[in-house]
């Protein structure tokens, strides 16, 4: 009940602010809860050390874990934006669309697509921003435990009209059929949400690594495409679409699925290497974070 409440009150009355206003009250509130929240703080590090690498200095893995907490912040804002008043036209919004002609060569191909992305800058861009170009474009999310906060957010989320399908059984059956008759699948693959993912190297360790998007592209021949969204400004977004080169089908499902996921892990660590700032993932992804720990030779934490 208290976080459908915040919800609610963060898109009827925060929402209804200006960009340029929310959006840096929203970042100021993710400094603060940066500061204030010691998981926050924990969690958001530990990702920095991981996207930026053991090279980097203190001060930088600081800065960035801020700033990440900040894209958390600024993501939320965007969501209140988007429920409380009437869409920012995309031309306004958007400023830049790199690789969408080659997205639309592979939409013409009639196999489907496959659009991938992470929880970074603003991802649920990627449907609004795409949605216009008729691209049959549906987007598989997490389903939410408390029933009364998935209605609200997915009634918000599909105010664009794309579809959202829920992670479950029935929802695999239904994004088969969407990929099979040429639909656009959108979906973020950087975190396990289901807790099934087996462990895959993601920045020089391991960590589960869901392969839900390699096996659809295989069970059904849709080509990939890493979607990013990065923020460049108050309510304002660029998006880039670049094609995830999925090696060749050789037979032997396992091997193909797992040559699949180096390539798509490649282009997730590339994407978030250029924005590690904007990456913003408030769940431990390699497990329970320390706030001094440092990443042994094996890959473990100490």
């Amino acid at each position: 009940m208290i976080q459908f409440v915040a919800l609610w009150l963060l898109v009827r009355v925060a929402g209804r602010l200006p960009a340029r206003i929310l959006d840096p009250l929203a970042a100021t509130a993710g400094t603060i809860a940066w500061y204030a929240s010691r998981r926050i703080r924990e969690v958001t590090t530990d990702h920095a050390r991981h996207s930026l690498g053991l090279t980097a200095t203190p001060t930088r893995v600081d800065a960035t874990a801020r700033a990440s907490a900040r894209a958390a912040a600024l993501y939320y804002a965007d969501f209140a934006r988007a429920g409380g008043g009437p869409p920012e036209p995309i031309a306004e919004a958007v400023i830049d669309f790199q690789g969408v002609p080659e997205l639309f060569d592979a939409v013409d191909a009639g196999r489907g697509v496959i659009l991938v992305s992470a929880h970074l800058g603003n991802p649920e861009m990627v449907v609004r921003a795409l949605a216009p170009f008729g691209l049959c474009l549906a987007a598989m999310t997490e389903p939410l435990a408390a029933p009364r906060v998935h209605e609200f957010v997915h009634r918000i989320r599909a105010r664009g009209g794309v579809p959202f399908i829920p992670a479950t059984s029935a929802g695999l059956r239904a994004v088969l059929t969407h990929l099979h008759r040429g639909g656009t699948l959108a979906m973020l693959v950087d975190r396990d949400v289901l807790g099934t993912a087996a462990r895959r190297m993601f920045f020089e360790e391991r960590a589960p690594m869901p392969s839900g998007a390699v096996e659809l592209a295989r069970r059904t021949g849709a080509p990939i495409f890493a979607v990013w969204v990065p923020r460049v400004g108050p309510g304002r977004y660029r998006v880039i679409v670049e094609p995830v080169p999925l090696p060749s089908p050789t037979g032997d499902r396992e091997a193909d699925v797992e040559a699949g996921m180096r390539a798509l892990v490649a282009a997730l660590e590339a994407g978030i290497r250029r924005w590690p700032g904007q990456w913003f993932p408030l769940s431990p992804i390699w497990g329970q974070a320390t706030p001094t720990g440092t990443r042994a030779s094996n890959g473990s934490v100490e």
